[in-house]
């Protein structure tokens, strides 16, 4: 398949200069200190791009590529994408018509991104992708479109309600018990900041009523908004699940911006269900739902131009 889609430019910051240079000084010859800095910006410049793209939230360190012991041994440049796997980042130099596949970074991997660098090592193309390593090489013109990598993790990070109601935690999920408690003690995996956002008004339902919790940043202008998203699923006797959904301040804030919004979407997007306030708020809350087996809906917190949205399967 030819990859007729533009190249996506990202920009190189001194960070990741700085990152690529520690890596690259402790190699004993200069070709593998090259081989490392590239590897190394790539990993970046991938991971920048996730972030900013999916708003995923990418700890470095879990990859091989980020472990210096491993640098003179192994030609890797992974990242690994929570509940999605391993991608390999492979650089591409200037001019070169062509993504190498070292054999190390052939086994335990969802797919490969090409990164082809500028001569000043200013900025990388990222090229497309690749869900699989067919060989030693793939010629860049046969490359799949980056937006093959971006279904991917959209498909993968699709949260089953049926599995949250089995306790099945994936996606970031976590039970409410961790972040909430009833007696006078708390467990080191409690949440604090849940503590204090606990309502106090009986007219709404109880924080233990709800089934999980999910935290989330919403990223507006330059700043985190962090978020703790809560559900709530409960089986009906016609086969349906009944969803209930809150949002709470989950950061040194104790209250919602003002004007924030919640908001229930239908598979195409289409607004179903809305609720924000024009002021600051402890919490906001949909009104519950019920969906039937098979039934797609999504999640979407909004602020002014920036948003966040949860993908959710009956």
């Amino acid at each position: 398949m030819k990859n007729e889609t533009l190249h996506l430019t990202v920009a190189l910051d001194r960070v990741a200069h700085q990152s690529a240079a520690k890596f690259a000084a402790q190699q004993t010859t200069p070709s593998k200190g090259r081989r490392v800095y590239l590897n190394t910006l790539a990993v970046y410049a991938v991971q920048r791009y996730l972030s900013c793209v999916c708003q995923l939230e990418i700890d470095l360190n879990q990859g091989d590529s980020w472990q210096p012991e491993l640098h003179c041994i192994m030609d890797v440049a992974d990242l690994v994408i929570p509940n999605v796997g391993k991608i390999e980042c492979r650089p591409v130099l200037p001019n070169s018509t062509q993504m190498l596949f070292p054999p190390e970074a052939i086994e335990n991997r969802v797919g490969y991104v090409a990164v082809q660098f500028r001569e000043d090592l200013s900025s990388v193309d990222l090229l497309g992708f690749m869900p699989n390593a067919d060989g030693e090489s793939v010629e860049i013109n046969q490359i799949q479109p980056l937006d093959d990598l971006l279904d991917l993790i959209y498909v993968t990070r699709i949260s089953n309600i049926r599995e949250l109601l089995l306790k099945e935690w994936k996606n970031g999920w976590e039970p409410i018990d961790s972040f909430v408690f009833t007696g006078s003690t708390k467990t080191t995996n409690q949440r604090e900041f849940a503590l204090r956002n606990i309502p106090t008004d009986k007219s709404y339902d109880s924080i233990q009523d709800f089934t999980a919790g999910k935290v989330i940043n919403l990223k507006a202008q330059i700043a985190n908004i962090p978020l703790l998203l809560l559900i709530g699923l409960k089986n009906e006797p016609d086969g349906r699940v009944n969803v209930k959904t809150r949002l709470h301040s989950a950061g040194e804030e104790r209250t919602l911006p003002a004007n924030l919004r919640l908001i229930l979407q239908g598979d195409d997007g289409t607004c179903l269900s809305e609720v924000y306030y024009s002021e600051a708020m402890d919490f906001i809350q949909l009104k519950s739902f019920k969906v039937q087996h098979g039934t797609e809906f999504k999640l979407q917190v909004a602020l002014d131009e920036n948003s966040f949205t949860e993908s959710f399967t009956a």
